[in-house]
């Protein structure tokens, strides 16, 4: 409508005062504006809704508006007064004088005031009514139409209002209003031309507290709206003709909740959904709040399930039901909470705990905390989840993702277990199932994995009271799920996973394919997916979607018992324990340094940023072994050898002093500079060699005649070979049988090493034997395959800088035979030779023409040395083999293995 002037307006406003009010006043409330001289004023509540009193402003007269239903149309500006009205006075206190009521018309004529202001003399000043025409005694019964006609030629002055001098302003004023059904407008076509958008909505009636009426603007729809998810007590039509309508308990107080806040009010709606008769289901929103929680939170309304769907906020208005359950309010005062099943109330109902293992999207397994801990299986209540595969079945659709949304969300949290009840297993290994409503920090699992479109509410009887406790919080976060079509209930096809498990013996070729592709990609992110003893886990990565089992680099854990009887080292249950509570499906970081024969990879675990081996070492579940050794590794170690923790338990200090200066007084510098003579029995790569050192042939010889002539012990049958020890087995190739050190066990199968020649491979049972022990000088002789390593230098781990360095050696070592000439520049503790290899016939160091060639680079740590620095600068000035696309990359953990054990060992020599 044309709007009023602003100096105008405020002239007006400051000459309308009090000042000839009556004081016999009313005080009131202004509910309601039915037209621009027209309101409903209401008294104080007093047990119950307050009085109304419908008043018409004396002495002026408003434009009418038209009829709802089209019957009539609106007078031009009717709509305008009776709009400025509405935005002036509804919910304001005011005072008001009766003047007269005409019985024959049913109107009560008055002056009403807010703040000293006469409602009669702004409408009037404001150019949206007329005075009315002095007949009679009407000026006598009027003491305010002096001022009434004085604002009235101001308004037409000025030319507000009704008074607008612009020729289309009546026309413009006249509303068009738009009625559901034919001829009007189509529910469903505004649904879906408004979803999601909030529309204006002047609220003009309440049916009862849960239902309203308005119009929707700009285009005046006249809509009735349920509030969804929301019931409130209505009112019963009157079976006989002129009775009273019946009203359900707390129906006029729910009514009068809303009218009191709402009625006449600009409000939000937010359309979401339409039933068959146009009537929509949406939500209120004002600035105050939602008037759908605040209905539920006083008592006076329930949710309704199947409509909680259309609104996103249904948790809401579920949370604000369940307040008023609690505090026993209006209609729930008889409320009585439900309770556990008898079998659930008969064990202990709830119990707290870690989340240890999650077997699928609604079965999981929790440690309590009691002494010792017990592990309990729990199946979410009144939820079914997608069902993971089992062996060459299938998952269902979105069974993993539930599975990783309740692993990431609870694995090592802590939780709350609250059983529902209790349901026996008769065909199953179970005897019985534990359903258990699971909280961890107060919310509730199910109902975030419900709402989250991953798991379905399953449908109880009406008279099956095992169910959930927060069964209603399960429906309504289905509904809400559904609406927005969330996980399982959207139409996009469920995503499609491939993972490619190396991890098993059956896919050890594909496992040593992807070593080099894993090792060369550094620090990976990954899932503990199962664990096989302490130290060694099968691991999901995601990114590379496959699954490898790893050996944890440097450390050795107690092996534990097989399935088929076969006793374990002591506290190898333990560390297995240990590693599947600290570990099982937490997400770790791995880093892939080396591959053994059976396709395990090996290499560093972190667990919350730390070494596992560390963990491990420093709750003396394991010991180091080989030359994986770091700072904090044996700093773990050597604080539980001090406390004599578990596999220390009998550890001796002054003992373990003595081993270890007589390992260290075994790592020696050979300072004379002396080559010695060796034939090459076994080449491992192009820097890692077996070797037979001059003079070993009697030795070997002797060892062949000894296991030719050696007996068959009657033992062999029982006799189970263990990881490390030193034992007979048959080669392949000849059929001979030769001394060998039992690496591995695959069923079995053994993986070995035969540890006169240096190279390995898997043999079965039946063609092993314990070493004789009627030849006990046998197990004297010490191994004669030396294990050499090319001092100084390294070669870069991609497969192609190592194919390509390995047959520049073997091209060597085939024009001499595979005899070296090598000068030993220092040893480990376990026994291996650093050396330098010259040519017989040249003379030349094989480091320094690998160096020259551009196929090795220097070790980090000898960067300085003489002639080999030159020769790789000459390399790298050439732009030749690893060089010749600039600088060559590669991890220098390998430069600093063994860095620790030399430098100590080269320390207590000098001393």
């Amino acid at each position: 409508h044309p709007p009023v002037s602003e100096r105008v307006q405020a002239s007006f406003t400051s000459e309308i005062t009090l000042g000839k009010m009556a004081s016999a006043a009313n005080k009131g409330t202004v509910k309601s504006v039915l037209s621009g001289d027209t309101i409903v004023v209401m008294g104080a509540p007093s047990n119950g809704p307050p009085p109304e009193k419908q008043l018409t402003l004396a002495g002026i007269m408003c434009p009418r508006l038209g009829r709802r239903d089209g019957a009539s149309k609106d007078e031009p500006f009717a709509w305008p007064a009776r709009e400025f009205l509405r935005s002036k006075v509804v919910g304001k206190p005011c005072t008001f004088e009766l003047e007269e009521t005409v019985e024959s018309i049913g109107r009560t004529f008055g002056n009403v005031f807010i703040n000293g202001e006469n409602l009669a003399a702004s409408v009037v000043a404001a150019g949206w009514a007329k005075v009315k025409e002095v007949k009679g005694n009407n000026a006598a019964r009027n003491a305010y139409l002096e001022e009434l006609v004085q604002y009235e030629r101001q308004a037409q002055e000025a030319g507000v209002g009704m008074w607008s001098k612009s020729p289309n302003a009546g026309a413009l004023s006249v509303r068009n209003v738009v009625n559901p059904g034919p001829g009007g407008y189509d529910a469903k076509e505004i649904l879906e031309a408004f979803k999601g958008q909030t529309q204006t909505l002047v609220v003009e009636q309440f049916r009862d507290g849960g239902t309203v009426r308005g119009y929707m603007l700009p285009g005046f729809q006249w809509v009735t709206v349920f509030l969804s998810g929301v019931s409130c007590p209505g009112f019963k039509r009157a079976e006989e003709q002129g009775g009273e309508d019946f009203a359900e308990p707390f129906a006029n107080e729910a009514k009068y909740f809303v009218e009191s806040r709402l009625l006449n009010r600009d409000v939000k709606v937010l359309l979401e959904g339409v039933d068959k008769y146009n009537n929509f289901y949406g939500t209120l929103q004002h600035p105050a709040g939602n008037i759908s929680e605040e209905l539920l939170k006083v008592g006076l309304g329930k949710v309704v399930d199947w409509s909680a769907k259309f609104t996103k906020d249904a948790e809401l208005l579920y949370k604000a039901e369940r307040l008023a359950k609690e505090r026993r309010l209006r209609i729930w005062k008889d409320y009585v909470p439900p309770v556990r099943s008898a079998a659930a109330s008969a064990s202990a109902a709830e119990f707290q705990g870690k989340v240890v293992e999650v077997i699928s999207g609604d079965f999981l397994v929790v440690k309590d905390y009691a002494v010792p801990p017990v592990e309990h299986r729990i199946a979410l209540s009144s939820t079914r989840s997608p069902k993971i595969g089992r062996r060459d079945e299938k998952d269902e659709p979105y069974a993993h993702e539930a599975k990783e949304f309740l692993r990431s969300r609870l694995i090592g949290r802590k939780v709350t277990v609250g059983i529902d009840y209790i349901r026996a297993l008769p065909n199953s290994p179970e005897a019985e199932r534990v359903f258990a409503s699971v909280l961890e920090g107060g919310n509730n699992v199910a109902v975030a994995l419900v709402a989250n479109g991953l798991s379905t509410v399953m449908r109880h009887r009406q008279d099956d009271q095992d169910r959930s406790l927060y069964y209603d919080d399960l429906i309504q976060a289905e509904a809400a799920a559904s609406w927005d079509k969330k996980g399982m209930h959207g139409d996009k096809p469920p995503p499609v996973r491939h993972i490619n498990d190396v991890s098993t013996a059956a896919a050890k070729p594909q496992a040593i394919q992807m070593f080099t592709f894993l090792q060369r990609a550094g620090r990976l992110q990954g899932v503990v997916q199962h664990v096989v003893n302490g130290a060694r886990v099968k691991i999901l990565i995601p990114k590379q979607s496959c699954i490898v089992s790893l050996a944890v680099a440097g450390i050795r854990c107690p092996a534990t018992g097989r399935k088929d009887g076969e006793p374990g080292e002591a506290y190898g249950e333990e560390a297995y324990q240990y590693t599947r509570d600290k570990c099982l499906q937490h997400d770790v970081e791995i880093e892939i340094t080396a591959q053994d024969r059976g396709g395990t990879m090996i290499g560093r675990m972190y667990l919350h940023k730390r070494d596992y081996a560390s963990a491990l070492l420093h709750e003396g579940y394991a010991r180091m072994s080989g030359r994986d050794a770091t700072n904090e590794m044996e700093e773990a170690q050597a604080a539980a050898q001090g406390k004599r923790l578990r596999t220390w338990e009998k550890w001796d200090s002054e003992v373990e002093a003595a081993k270890a200066a007589e390992a260290a007084n075994e790592v020696v510098e050979n300072s004379a500079g002396e080559i010695s003579q060796a034939t090459v029995s076994e080449m491992v790569s192009a820097t890692e060699f077996f070797v037979h050192a001059a003079g070993s042939a009697k030795q070997l010889e002797y060892i062949a005649e000894r296991l030719a002539a050696m007996p068959v012990d009657s033992t062999t049958g029982a006799w189970v070979p263990k990881n490390g020890e030193i034992c007979v087995a048959e080669f392949s190739a000849d059929g001979a049988n030769y001394r060998a050190r039992v690496e591995g066990r695959k069923g079995d199968a053994f993986q070995v090493s035969f540890v006169d020649y240096g190279n390995g491979e898997e043999v079965h049972k039946s063609k092993m034997r314990p070493m004789p022990s009627a030849v006990p000088s046998l197990a004297q002789v010490p191994p004669q395959a030396l294990d050499y390593k090319l001092a100084f230098v390294k070669v870069p781990k991609d497969a192609e800088s190592q194919r390509d360095a390995m047959d520049f050696v073997q091209d060597m070592l085939g024009a001499s035979g595979g005899v070296i000439g090598a000068k030993v520049e220092y040893k480990e503790r376990s026994g291996r030779h650093h050396v330098t290899i010259v040519d017989q016939e040249t003379g030349e160091s094989l480091g320094g023409m690998l160096l020259r060639n551009g196929l090795a680079k220097l070790e980090k740590r000898r960067q300085d040395m003489e002639g080999l620095k030159d020769d790789e600068a000459a390399a790298k000035r050439g732009h030749v083999g690893i060089w010749r696309y600039g600088d060559a990359v590669d991890s220098d953990e390998d430069d600093t293995r063994f860095a620790m054990d030399v430098a100590k060992a080269k320390a207590a020599v000098k001393r």
